[in-house]
């Protein structure tokens, strides 16, 4: 099987000739940093790792992620301000944010979003028009055939709902919004679903599509940001619309990457036609095994696996991969995974020896 194939039965909860290997999301750059001075080749890095690692890859179209909501064309960047100290500018998205220049903070301050109120909606709407002719390229005759030629699933890349949201309002402003300004966030929900919709369908024109990521991290470490009610009033429609629509052009899978603990909205996502979820961090207390007893084969999980236990030594990783992985292979449905990127403080051998573990187990289970 190649990994196209190995990934599309997988989600189908059919046998496979081994696992499916994505056995992490990614890494930290530091992480790499690290290990090239334990003996990572100079040329692996955070994308070449995974191919150094033998993994199986995915092919991306990009309509937007966790940085990027979607906006075409984006905004001239342009500095509002700068001292000696600091420095205000206008970010290639519209937000406002101010830097400091002493390291005072690695992160910057947010002083604006490019939304406040359904006028300043519409005037950045045509950013979200799917007809822009540039936006899946210049050259999408050639792309679409490297796509369709891959032996590794094409997945299209998708900043969710409540992301876009968030980049548009920023966090504390959409909170309110949810109750101050409804008609702006279905307004908001009716662009999303409008452009993705388009989108979808010129891409599946040409494009045989396996998947749709939709980039969400919508939930703390005791729960989401928002409840099943806000939920199932501003979301539910739209990511259902979407999910109905690439069903209808032969897409199967729907998978939402949330951190955090999204235990209450799993139901709710089901409800509108995901059927893969990721990362389960363990420390926000998402058990996959808790998962998959609940839920069982309508959903694929990708990850659950503790990052943390990578940084203790042979015994911690033995005994977090031992507990989860051999049960959930043979229940099916499973790609092994670790809760997110692996950190700085794994040393490249606990990594090299959990990778080994995993694929061990998985040449048993069939």
């Amino acid at each position: 099987m190649n990994a196209r194939e190995r990934f599309l039965a997988t989600c189908r909860f059919e046998p496979v000739d081994r696992p499916f290997r994505w056995e992490t999301i990614g890494f930290w750059p530091e992480t790499i940093d690290r290990w090239h001075k334990e003996g990572l080749p100079e040329e692996a890095e955070e994308l070449s790792a995974l191919v150094h690692f033998g993994m199986d890859l995915r092919m991306l179209i990009t309509l937007g992620n966790f940085d990027d909501p979607g906006l075409y064309p984006r905004f001239d960047e342009r500095i509002v301000e700068e001292t000696d100290h600091y420095r205000i500018r206008r970010t290639e998205f519209g937000a406002v944010i101010k830097e400091f220049k002493d390291g005072q903070s690695a992160l910057p301050q947010f002083l604006e979003f490019p939304v406040k109120d359904m006028r300043s909606f519409e005037d950045i709407k045509q950013r979200l028009d799917p007809s822009t002719p540039a936006r899946l390229g210049t050259d999408w005759e050639y792309s679409s055939r490297v796509y369709n030629e891959s032996e590794f699933p094409v997945f299209v890349y998708v900043c969710g709902l409540f992301g876009l949201a968030r980049h548009l309002l920023g966090f504390d402003n959409l909170m309110l919004a949810y109750y101050d300004m409804p008609d702006l966030i279905h307004a908001i929900g009716e662009q999303w679903t409008s452009m993705h919709t388009t989108l979808l369908e010129r891409i599946a024109a040409s494009v045989k599509v396996d998947a749709i990521d939709f980039w969400e991290d919508m939930a703390y470490r005791n729960g989401p940001m928002i409840g099943p009610k806000i939920f199932r009033k501003f979301m539910s429609p739209y990511y259902k619309r979407v999910i109905d629509c690439a069903g209808s052009l032969g897409i199967e899978v729907f998978e939402v990457d949330s951190d955090g603990n999204i235990d209450v909205l799993i139901p709710l996502f089901l409800e509108t036609g995901v059927n893969m979820l990721l990362p389960f961090e363990v420390q926000a207390g998402m058990d996959v095994r808790e998962v998959r007893r609940k839920y069982g084969k309508p959903l694929v999980i990708q990850g659950g696996l503790d990052k943390l236990k990578l940084a203790v030594d042979f015994d911690a990783i033995k005994e977090e991969v031992e507990s989860k992985v051999p049960q959930l292979l043979r229940e099916g449905g499973y790609i092994p995974s670790l809760d997110h990127n692996v950190p700085p403080d794994v040393p490249l051998k606990n990594f090299e020896y959990y990778l080994n573990l995993v694929r061990e187990i998985g040449g048993k289970i069939r």
